[in-house]
């Protein structure tokens, strides 16, 4: 048996996670958290260990944005990250391979030390960033990921993008997998006549993501609001969700009078598969910042798999996940936006044509069960 600790601190969820399901008993998965992770639950035995991004969480300080930007401020400047894992060095003889995150954490630099040791015997990074070079403008930083590259001995990307991204930092091509990230097609499935049955008469537009400007949440409200005076049929936006901007968009909503046409919901990850069967339309206009582009986009392929017809803009990976199974424009670009959505809110035909391509392209790329023969398969190799 192989035995393999999935190391992901703070950011260890069920949306990758479950690409790590075997169904063989020959690979053993141990996930590695922070004491409060993104989900609580995983499809595999979890492990936690204390860790300064565990600081932010503590109720008392949820009060105090300040707080937590000072600890991350100074973490990063002395440390270099604050997702260090007390305790990681002690599983070091535990394991056959680490499988750790992006270069720049500082749990994977803990595991590259002990590689360099010799003290495990693997180490696999996932290397999500498509931004060559990002998180370098911290000397510390930069020589954390500089160590980890060198100490690794394979890597894998989920897109293109992230692999060409390592390859202009130096990292050999033939050390470097690309393996598609997927979800349970099973569970993320077509629409059922009784579901859309409920809002037979209402076109549903589904927003799920961080409420944060990048992801273009606030792009999507204006193009909503600028053609819903403009139509005589109803629609509705649904916004799954939360962050900084929640507030703001709650003020927004109230004062202009839309509570009967925008909602704004924070859902279980479990509950997710059935929110996407109750929309018409999905919408990701996210937009890329000096630090941040679209790395992956899963809700696009928990969309595709849904049959839901895509909105999104040319950012980031977006066109590389999605290709021809979505409408796709500019970074921005609000007018754009609102005539993509309008258009399809108004054209069955294509919208169901588009559900379709979404349907096939995730059952041909993005299957999890795929995914995970795959990653199977590279950790049999590097054994």
């Amino acid at each position: 048996m192989i035995k393999v600790a999935l190391v992901r601190a703070k950011y260890l969820n069920r949306y990758e996670g479950q690409n790590f399901i075997f169904d063989n008993k020959k690979i053993q998965i141990t996930g590695f958290g922070s004491l409060i992770t993104l989900h609580s639950s995983m499809p595999f035995s979890v492990k936690t260990l204390p860790s300064i991004a565990d600081v932010e969480t503590f109720p008392l300080l949820q009060n105090l944005p300040f707080f937590s930007k000072a600890v991350s401020y100074v973490s990063n400047r002395i440390i270099g990250d604050r997702q260090i894992l007390f305790g990681l060095e002690k599983m070091a003889y535990d394991y056959d391979i680490f499988h750790a995150g992006d270069t720049h954490y500082y749990y994977s630099y803990q595991l590259a030390k002990l590689r360099k040791q010799g003290k495990i015997k693997r180490l696999i990074i996932t290397s999500w960033e498509t931004i060559p070079f990002n998180n370098e403008s911290v000397r510390r930083k930069k020589y954390i990921k500089s160590v980890t590259r060198m100490a690794a001995d394979r890597f894998i990307c989920y897109t293109m993008r992230a692999r060409q991204a390592l390859i202009t930092e130096g990292v050999d091509a033939k050390k470097i997998d690309v393996v598609r990230l997927g979800v349970d097609l099973s569970k993320f499935k077509l629409q059922t006549s009784n579901i859309k049955l409920q809002n037979s008469n209402v076109k549903t537009i589904l927003f799920v993501g961080r409420l944060v400007e990048e992801k273009g949440i606030l792009d999507l409200y204006d193009a909503f609001k600028s053609f819903l005076s403009r139509i005589s049929y109803k629609v509705s936006l649904r916004i799954i969700g939360s962050g900084p901007l929640k507030n703001k968009l709650r003020a927004m909503i109230r004062q202009d009078g839309l509570e009967n046409h925008i909602s704004l919901e924070s859902k279980k990850y479990e509950e997710m598969s059935s929110v996407y069967r109750t929309a018409d339309i999905f919408v990701l206009p996210s937009k890329r910042t000096k630090t941040w582009e679209e790395q992956y986009g899963m809700v696009l392929v928990e969309a595709m798999a849904s049959g839901i017809p895509i909105v999104a803009t040319r950012s980031g990976s977006i066109p590389e996940i999605v290709a021809d199974a979505a409408i796709l424009v500019g970074e921005s670009d609000r007018q754009k936006l609102a005539q993509a959505i309008l258009g399809l809110t108004e054209d069955e035909p294509k919208r169901q044509r588009l559900g379709r391509m979404g349907r096939e392209r995730a059952e041909k790329y993005f299957d999890s069960r795929k995914t995970a023969k795959a990653i199977g398969r590279i950790y049999k190799r590097l054994m």
